[in-house]
């Protein structure tokens, strides 16, 4: 068998990570949010959509705790891993991408907000592009939490605990930098108009560069880390 389509094999194996778990996190949520609708005379919008995707930045740091040890134990290649880990995280970022599509569709075109004027899937803004905006606005956003927490891991898995921590409270302070100069200089209102002049597919595709940034630091990191 191809050392890839190996590494695909054997993430596919865990369907409780991949498949049933963020599925489970995501309907749980619109489960309490159709009984609160339920109690309520008027339109909801709710932000739980995001629980799927803060799963995808979670799969991104497990992923290599519960496979990176085990793969190389059988002799894979570290690139090999790499390569099926991220075919991997493509494969289930274009499957969850077409399902809250269709989700989007029911509740919009078909139930009317499952009869209880319920925004969960199809949001204002977020879903104002046409069908093939969205699902790529979806799995482009999947694919850079994904990598955004397999470098995460991987910094951890090159660098240790110290590497992290240094990591940590590097982004710390440049974060808090960021929002005492926005803040000193008032430039949060033009933040603002800046992203509500652009569609959320045009925003998404800003973080592409980003999502390479990401997998190309974790594929070099993860030749150099140690098991």
């Amino acid at each position: 068998m191809n050392p890839t389509a190996g590494m695909i094999k054997m993430h596919f194996r865990d369907k409780w990570l991949w498949l049933y778990m963020p599925w489970v996190i995501l309907l749980s949520s619109f489960l309490v949010n159709v009984i609160v609708a339920s109690f309520i005379q008027e339109p909801i919008y709710t932000g739980g959509l995001v629980s799927i995707f803060i799963y995808m930045l979670i799969t991104g740091i497990l992923i290599l705790v519960q496979t990176f040890p085990f793969a190389l134990g059988l002799s894979q290649r570290r690139t090999d891993y790499f390569i099926g880990t991220s075919l991997m995280a493509i494969i289930t970022s274009a499957t969850y991408s077409i399902l809250l599509y269709l989700l989007a569709i029911i509740e919009s075109k078909l139930t009317g907000g499952w009869g209880l004027e319920l925004h969960y899937f199809h949001l204002p803004y977020l879903n104002d592009g046409n069908a093939i905006e969205q699902l790529w606005m979806y799995f482009v956003l999947f694919l850079n939490m994904f990598f955004l927490g397999l470098m995460i891991s991987s910094i951890f898995r090159r660098f240790g605990r110290s590497g992290l921590f240094i990591f940590s409270g590097a982004m710390f302070i440049l974060c808090s930098l960021g929002v005492l100069l926005m803040t000193y200089n008032q430039w949060w209102v033009d933040l603002f108009n800046w992203f509500a002049g652009y569609t959320a597919f045009e925003l998404a595709l800003w973080s592409m560069p980003l999502t390479v940034v990401y997998a190309l630091l974790s594929f070099l990191m993860l030749r150099r880390a140690t098991v």
